[in-house]
């Protein structure tokens, strides 16, 4: 069959009685090729994201847990990182001072693993952490506008145009980001139709189900911590798309 993106996918006719197709499924499900291969981020900086926070957890204090999407970090008392972003898009700089790793102490965490990681921080910076920070061991910056290219994938009945409002994720973080400027993506260096539910009207671009363009998203609560090439992800409603982060504002904090 063709989706809304004109690629090919495989339609495979199973049966849960008979067990016919059952052997080609699990075929084509163990020779589709890994969407990440964490070895090759090793060489880059250290990228911890924050998927839950436990405070004054007894005899080691503040405890973070998520996952290293790149890099590696050897964990203690010389080890010193930036968590954030705060509400007020600054970071907080500390010490890891150790490591667990499926409950089982490590000194030395890298990418591709799930860890917790505990800090030394003060009650009151204690109040700061939150789901959605990272922890950086180089010097971070946050924001609240980014680029992405995106493309609308499921949404009958409802128009996209600019003040649009939707919940953003991007890895880790999941926020309400409102779109401040549109542009059509040329969608015919895609090999795709040329209109693909995208119009202009009197108030602007309007974009529909298939339609790809330029966004320029402002989060409405906080800054947060996003790089070019992130992968996104925005509902609201019945409303579905993705999209990929193509540029941070110079102007980031």
């Amino acid at each position: 069959c063709i989706g809304k993106l004109a690629s090919l996918a495989p339609t495979i006719d199973v049966s849960c009685v008979t067990g016919h197709g059952l052997a080609l499924l699990r075929k084509l499900l163990f020779t589709l090729p890994k969407r990440r291969r964490h070895e090759k981020k090793v060489g880059r900086p250290f990228e911890f994201l924050v998927d839950d926070v436990f405070n004054n957890v007894p005899g080691v204090g503040s405890v973070v847990s998520g996952f290293v999407n790149a890099g590696e970090l050897a964990v203690g008392s010389h080890s010193y990182v930036y968590v954030g972003p705060t509400d007020d898009g600054t970071f907080l700089k500390t010490v890891a001072k150790s490591a667990h790793i499926a409950r089982i102490n490590t000194t030395h965490v890298t990418s591709g693993q799930s860890a917790c990681l505990a800090f030394s921080l003060n009650k009151e910076q204690r109040k700061k952490l939150r789901r959605g920070m990272v922890v950086v061991t180089e010097s971070p910056t946050s924001t609240k506008e980014f680029d992405a290219e995106i493309c609308v994938l499921k949404g009958e009945g409802t128009t996209i145009r600019e003040s649009y409002q939707a919940y953003v994720h991007i890895l880790n973080v999941r926020q309400t980001a409102y779109a401040r400027d549109i542009k059509i993506v040329n969608t015919n260096n895609l090999g795709l139709p040329p209109s693909h539910g995208a119009r202009a009207d009197p108030d602007g671009i309007v974009l529909r189900p298939g339609s790809r363009a330029r966004v320029t998203f402002e989060f409405a609560k906080r800054p947060e911590y996003i790089r070019p090439g992130m992968r996104m992800l925005f509902r609201d409603g019945r409303v579905r798309g993705v999209g990929l982060v193509t540029a941070i504002p110079s102007t980031a904090s």
